[in-house]
């Protein structure tokens, strides 16, 4: 590297060097540290440059990384004079980086980067920053040296400076599985920075970036040191356990649920129930909780509001970072106030802050990342010191003091920390250090990988990097790429379309074989309307159409032009209705009880624990919040889908349940206050104003526990107003296509029975398109006599083979004297208002029956139905006219009879009728 100052030199005179901070005082180290700093330290004081391999520490957070590596770099100083480089990946770790090494390393000379680079540098200084402070694409490209003037120093300078005074250069990565990657603009810094020492720190094992950074930094191979979780936990740098506390909430319980301050108030709890523990064993110690919230405006000033009100903790208690940019002094200044026992923060600021005294991280929002869910659990990993002297000499802490709690309002965000756990945990001891020599591989589809084998023998020196080319002389890629030479040209050339009215020819220049050639001089014309029935019958006839005419007279009593139907109401009263249906709502003891307790806050819920080192857990019943305002919302919506109701009936509503519920709100808060004082004296200084919140929780949870049977209380309320009108005329003839050949019937009223869809499953698909025009319901004017309404055998007439037996045995029955197939949402249908929902219900059949001999004829409804839920549904209620819809349903090869709760009844064993006569009979209306 050219070791001459860039041309663009700094010609003013630079400022005095930053004043230092108090000196290190002198720290202990533990055993594994020691030994770590012996071996980082030996492995880097090799004076041949070849010969100094890149050092990478693995260690779990909160074992003294930054202390072990401060005193590498001290002992380093000793045989050469080093400039160090040292970056972190967030911004709230230089301040912290910063404090430790001036209180841990004398030797040193920490200064931030941006700073520093203005000053006279020296041996042992060392430059803290970011990995973004540099991560820079526009000074990549100028060399680093671009964002110089007369008052700053450019990195290029500041390096050319130093290499010049004949120090050498160190680089030091903190958190490298997060900083280091040869794909970022940091890794490429760290390429062209060339360093004389390269050490890098992580929390987690083997990490792929890792690698592939060192090879492209040009080493062939690696050193590791690394010390497992467990003797970080045996000296008492670290918590033994980790519980990740997450909520199981039932269907009806989920949407309703106030996850976050049900998270907020077990945390608080437990980091109460830890303080009594400490103050029983007496350490000097007061526990901080650590809220993480989402980033926003308001996220912070919410969460110290919820603790408050609801857990009753002092606002001086309450330590608050809402800054969404992160403020190194504000979070230690908190962190380290013992008058502080709760410290709120979002999640951009949840990093590179120690809180030893925190045992308890209430997350109220999702952390799926590994990396970020360690960063944040390791907040509350450590121990704090006045818990490690009080276990001093003994053989562990107690386990409810080693502990680290994550109440986790995202269960989903479990897996985040979990893997965490798992990451830190694999790490396995290695004091001495490990050569791992890097080797490239390819992948099944051709790309190149790098990974990292422990050796017993170290290299002949590290400075030899991997080939870039293979044993034929090819370029090697770090991934696989497919060429796209342009869109595949298509088999056929495209053929410009024929003129209009030319049939496009085919691959050969012939027409297809299955198109049909128009005839050369013929038009198709439309006959014109026919004016008396006989044409009807002919233009029919010359559409392959056949006529089907509605019996009339004696041979079909009772039966008019029309059948009767019932119109609901074009008006409803609904006011009085909503009063009606809240009145007598069934309101049941254990429906009371619940929408009280949702009500009070008494919900019970599952809490599972799980320690993500031993993978044990448990869980235990504790009492959730209820969101009040998700609790309004569904009650809302159940209320809006009542029909016909307004806003007006909405009140009126939740009016009457809560008087009806007011008798049981006095009997639940007296039953409160016999368990606990606190909580009699708590009812007892309710205002009447907070009753009445109480009163309306509990109604809307009975409303949308209620939804359906309110919405059903409403269309009985209205099917009763129900009015009897007659239905759209009968039509006087059914059509049908020559090709389906009808049964006949010897008591259908158009003396056919209609197509069976097993059968002719698509009548009209038989039809030309010419006779389409025909097809369809319509009414006639004709000259002859009055209009003729024609109807088709559609979909909505069709009969399935079940139909069609029992249709067979309606004309074998003596008791019958007509039947007619009731067609689906039909005009000219008998429909019936259903009393539980907004649909009309239309029976199968309308049958003439004559219940005793010498009785009149009475037309009745009767309906097959595989459904015996909406049979029983639809039974609730019919017209007076026909009295009780009957229903069957098949039962393999039988039909049985569908009792009014849905259950089945007595077999119907076709053709024998006389069980339909029997049931037909018992049925009857008193006439």
């Amino acid at each position: 590297m050219n070791t001459q100052p860039p041309a663009a030199s700094i010609t003013r005179p630079l400022q005095a060097p930053l004043a230092l901070g108090p000196l290190a005082t002198a720290l202990q180290p533990e055993n594994f540290q020691a030994r770590l700093i012996d071996s980082m330290s030996a492995a880097l004081r090799v004076r041949e440059r070849t010969q100094r391999p890149p050092c990478l520490l693995r260690a779990p957070t909160g074992s003294g990384k930054t202390f072990m590596l401060g005193q590498v770099l001290q002992r380093v100083g000793e045989d050469q004079d080093v400039l160090w480089l040292w970056f972190v990946p967030f911004v709230t770790l230089v301040a912290q980086t910063l404090d430790a090494l001036l209180h841990s390393a004398a030797g040193l000379h920490p200064v931030p980067l941006a700073q520093g680079r203005n000053q006279e540098v020296g041996a042992g200084t060392v430059l803290i920053s970011t990995v973004q402070a540099v991560a820079r694409a526009q000074w990549r490209r100028q060399g680093w040296d671009a964002d110089g003037d007369d008052d700053v120093r450019t990195l290029a300078a500041l390096l050319a400076r130093a290499r010049a005074q004949g120090l050498a250069i160190g680089l030091v990565v903190d958190e490298a599985h997060i900083a280091l990657d040869r794909t970022t603009e940091f890794g490429q810094f760290a390429h062209w920075l060339q360093a004389d020492y390269l050490l890098m720190a992580t929390a987690t094992p083997k990490d792929q970036r890792l690698t592939d950074f060192v090879v492209h930094a040009g080493y062939g191979a690696q050193q590791h040191f690394s010390v497992g979780r467990d003797d970080v936990v045996r000296a008492k740098l670290n918590k033994q356990y980790i519980e990740a506390v997450v909520y199981s909430l039932g269907g009806s319980m989920a949407s309703v649920t106030d996850v976050r301050r049900t998270v907020l108030r077990q945390a608080w709890a437990r980091s109460q129930a830890i303080a009594r523990e400490l103050a029983q064993r007496q350490i000097a110690c007061t526990p901080l909780l650590l809220v993480q919230v989402a980033n926003g405006a308001g996220t912070v000033e919410e969460a110290a509001r919820e603790l408050m009100q609801h857990c009753a903790v002092p606002p001086e208690a309450i330590g608050q970072h809402s800054a969404d940019a992160p403020d190194p002094v504000l979070m230690a200044a908190i962190a380290n106030d013992t008058r502080k026992q709760v410290l709120i923060f979002k999640q951009s600021a949840g990093t590179g802050f120690d809180a030893p005294r925190a045992f308890v991280l209430a997350s109220t929002k999702s952390v799926n990342d590994a990396d970020f869910a360690l960063q944040f659990m390791g907040r509350v990993m450590r121990v704090d010191r006045t818990v490690r002297a009080a276990f001093a000499g003994q053989e562990g802490i107690t386990p409810e003091l080693n502990t680290a709690y994550v109440y986790l309002a995202n269960a989903e965000a479990q897996a985040g920390y979990e893997a965490a756990v798992q990451a830190t945990s694999s790490v396995k001891t290695q004091l001495e250090g490990q050569t791992e020599k890097l080797m490239q591989r390819r992948t099944v589809n051709g790309a190149v990988v790098y990974t990292n084998q422990p050796s017993d023998q170290p290299p002949l020196t590290y400075s030899f990097g991997l080939p870039t080319t293979d044993k034929d002389g090819r370029a090697l890629a770090t991934g696989h790429a497919v060429q796209d030479n342009g869109p595949q040209a298509p088999l056929f050339a495209h053929t410009a379309p024929a003129q209009s009215g030319e049939l496009p020819p085919d691959l050969w220049g012939g027409l297809p074989l299955d198109v049909l050639l128009p005839v050369a001089g013929t038009a198709s014309r439309r006959n014109q309307a026919p004016r008396t029935l006989d044409e009807v019958r002919q233009t029919l006839a010359q559409h392959r159409l056949r006529l089907f005419e509605r019996k009339r007279g004696s041979a079909v009593p009772t039966l008019g032009d029309s059948l009767k139907a019932e119109e609901k109401p074009g008006f409803v009263a609904l006011s009085a209705i909503s009063r009606q249906v809240a009145q007598e709502l069934p309101l049941p003891e254990s429906l009371q009880r619940h929408a009280l307790q949702a009500a009070l806050n008494r919900m019970t819920q599952k809490e599972l624990h799980r320690e993500l080192t031993t993978g044990t857990a448990y869980a235990q019943d504790i009492a959730v919040v209820t969101d009040r305002r998700a609790l309004a919302r569904e009650a809302l919506a159940a209320l809006q889908q009542l029909p016909h109701a307004e806003e007006e009936d909405y009140r009126l509503i939740v009016q009457v349940l809560t008087e009806r519920l007011r008798p049981a709100l006095a009997t639940a808060l007296a039953e409160l206050g016999e368990g606990s004082p606190a909580a009699a004296q708590a009812a007892s200084q309710l205002t009447d104003a907070e009753r009445l919140w109480l009163l309306r929780d509990a109604a809307h949870w009975v409303l949308r526990v209620s939804a359906q049977e309110l919405r059903e209380a409403i269309f009985a309320a209205i099917a009763t107003q129900a009015r009897l009108v007659d239905a759209q005329p009968l039509p006087d003839a059914m059509l049908c296509p020559e090709e389906v050949l009808l049964e006949p019937s010897a008591k259908n009223i158009y003396g056919v029975l209609p197509p069976c869809t097993e059968d002719w499953p698509d009548v009209e698909g038989l039809l030309f398109m010419d006779a389409r025009q025909w097809w369809k319901d319509q009414t006639l004017t004709l000259e002859d006599g009055p209009s003729l309404r024609l109807a088709r055998y559609d979909g909505a007439v069709q009969i399935n083979s079940l139909e069609r037996d029992f249709a067979r045995a309606l004309d074998s029955a003596e008791f019958v004297l007509w039947w007619h197939r009731n067609p689906d949402k039909k005009p000219w249908a008998v429909r019936v208002v259903r009393a539980e929902h907004s649909h009309y219900f239309y029976p199968d059949f309308v049958v003439c029956v004559v219940h005793a001999p010498g009785a009149a004829p009475m037309q009745r409804l009767l309906e097959t139905k595989q459904d015996t839920k909406d049979a029983a549904r639809k039974a609730q209620r019919w017209p007076a006219v026909y009295g009780r819809v009957l229903f069957l349903t098949p039962d393999g090869q039988r039909l049985r009879w569908v009792q009014d709760d849905g259950s089945l009844g007595d077999t119907v064993k076709l053709p024998d009728m006389q069980g339909v006569y029997e049931q037909l009979a018992s049925t009857a209306p008193v006439q």
